[in-house]
């Protein structure tokens, strides 16, 4: 938590996407769904999953990351304290949770994107991770999923490589709709190594 939490504070935040995700917009199903979003950044992606008709709810870690998100998108605000401090966007459907995602209990969703959680656990955090997102969503919710995968014995994540086995072992029912190469878009650190072929993966639910 600590090294993001720095990576926040000196700026270095070189997976946001400025515009939003692509496979986002063309992918994502869901309205009048109430959405999960964990370790949510500043990411732009919550105003647009707002705007399909969604109640999205945030979880970040990062305080600066969360005052950013409202500054840059002139979203007014309300906080509440608790044990997750709570940010409520002011006409529009979005709340973002600050703290760790793991606290946030007694709260139910029928929908769950992730770009950039997954990716950016250690192997031993991420099924406690995937776990937790399973207690809090419903049955039939819809998920959107992206992970990346790479030779990790050239380079080494953050963002990490997710092998199809293991995500399908968090979450079964999802299947894997679109994939790409997007070595252009991989950090320097990726490039520095020699790795060639980073392929992101679009992970949806299966039609029920």
């Amino acid at each position: 938590m600590e090294t993001w939490l720095e990576r926040w504070r000196e700026g270095r935040i070189g997976w946001h996407e400025d515009e939003g995700n692509a496979s986002l917009k063309q992918h994502w199903r869901a309205s009048g769904r109430s959405v999960l979003v964990p370790l949510c950044g500043k990411s732009v992606d919550l105003v647009w999953l707002a705007a399909q008709g969604n109640r999205v709810v945030g979880v970040e870690v990062s305080q600066i990351a969360v005052e950013a998100f409202f500054a840059e998108q002139q979203l007014e605000h309300t906080v509440i304290d608790g044990s997750l401090r709570r940010y409520d966007a002011v006409g529009v459907d979005i709340t973002i949770y600050c703290g760790d995602f793991m606290a946030l209990n007694d709260v139910q969703f029928d929908a769950h994107y992730d770009r950039g959680a997954l990716v950016a656990l250690h192997a031993d955090l991420r099924p406690g991770y995937a776990a937790h997102v399973r207690s809090l969503l419903s049955d039939d919710a819809e998920q959107l999923v992206i992970t990346l995968g790479y030779d990790q014995s050239v380079a080494d994540g953050p963002p990490f490589c997710i092998s199809d086995e293991e995500l399908l072992g968090y979450w079964p029912g999802l299947e894997c709709v679109d994939h790409y190469d997007d070595t252009a878009n991989a950090p320097p650190k990726f490039l520095e190594a020699g790795l060639d072929e980073v392929i992101e993966k679009v992970w949806r639910s299966a039609p029920g």
